[in-house]
């Protein structure tokens, strides 16, 4: 601040700080804490968005554990969440250390890898349809090289939730990709001179160096991965809307339904708390046991 108004007297730079504190405080309130504040009426609510709210208490709350589609929902997440993590980690990890490399072939390779970031989940979805078609996708074409029967991939139940896990994988590792390359680019090289020197492999110091420095970055892509995987939302809308049946429900998919199609506004907002409520503890649950397994480089 005292940057810009480096000419202004002291009063007036006081005046302007909290003028700009003010608005900046008064377009939190509008644009987060209030919507909050209706998230939490609602959700003890009766709304269907088009008539005045009616008080329930904790009905929402109770239909949502006894709710057979909402547990469908939860445990379609789990199913994908417990897909995506490990192999998006492993996968992401990786190939990171492949592209830790000082050389022009790595450095192309990285923008490659990193093109999903930068292309429209829309297009993405349409892609992976052509992808997963049985009758002309590639996949199948492929397979069908090796004798394998066409797949019904998003069309059959047994299919349908791991082929969006697939295509889950695939959006998400870039990002870790990136994030996996910067903590690699931090780990000491005379960490790695030393143990050379002592005669340690490749394999051993990959194991004795470069996991266990890395681990707090490990950390980090298992929590955001998890938090996004239990949020998926845009693969199920534009690939499966759900079906078949209820195979690729997800919670988030759930709560869009009960909101914006029935309109039960008051029920979605519930399930989102409660959907906040698990994300919440099970992320406390990894940092607590991160203090096991996370090593700090000092």
């Amino acid at each position: 601040m005292s940057r810009f108004l480096g000419g202004v007297s002291k009063k007036k730079q006081i005046f302007w700080f909290l003028i700009l504190s003010g608005l900046s405080f008064a377009l939190l309130l509008v644009t987060f804490y209030v919507p909050i504040f209706y998230a939490v009426w609602f959700a003890f609510t009766d709304y269907d968005a088009l008539s005045q709210p009616r008080f329930v208490g904790l009905s929402n709350f109770q239909k949502a554990f006894t709710d057979k589609v909402f547990w469908i929902s939860f445990r379609n997440t789990l199913v994908y969440t417990s897909i995506v993590v490990p192999l998006v980690t492993i996968i992401s990890f990786f190939i990171a250390l492949a592209l830790n490399e000082n050389s022009t072939f790595s450095r192309a390779m990285r923008i490659f890898y990193l093109l999903p970031l930068v292309t429209s989940s829309v297009a993405v979805a349409f892609v992976w349809r052509w992808i997963y078609n049985p009758s002309y996708g590639i996949l199948n074409a492929i397979l069908g090289l090796f004798g394998v029967q066409p797949i019904r991939w998003l069309v059959s139940p047994n299919t349908a939730l791991i082929s969006l896990a697939i295509l889950g994988v695939w959006g998400s590792t870039s990002y870790y990709i990136l994030i996996y390359l910067a903590g690699l680019q931090n780990i000491p090289e005379e960490l790695y001179e030393a143990a050379r020197i002592d005669g340690a492999s490749n394999w051993q110091q990959l194991i004795h160096i470069t996991v266990p420095l890395i681990s707090p970055t490990t950390f980090f892509v298992v929590v955001t991965c998890f938090i996004g995987a239990f949020q998926v939302f845009d693969p199920v809308f534009l690939l499966t809307n759900g079906g078949p049946g209820y195979s690729t429900y997800t919670i988030t998919f759930y709560i869009y339904q009960n909101g914006f199609v029935w309109f039960k506004m008051g029920y979605g907002m519930a399930i989102s708390w409660i959907l906040l409520g698990l994300v919440m503890i099970i992320t406390v649950f990894q940092f607590i046991v991160q203090r096991k397994w996370v090593h700090y480089y000092a």
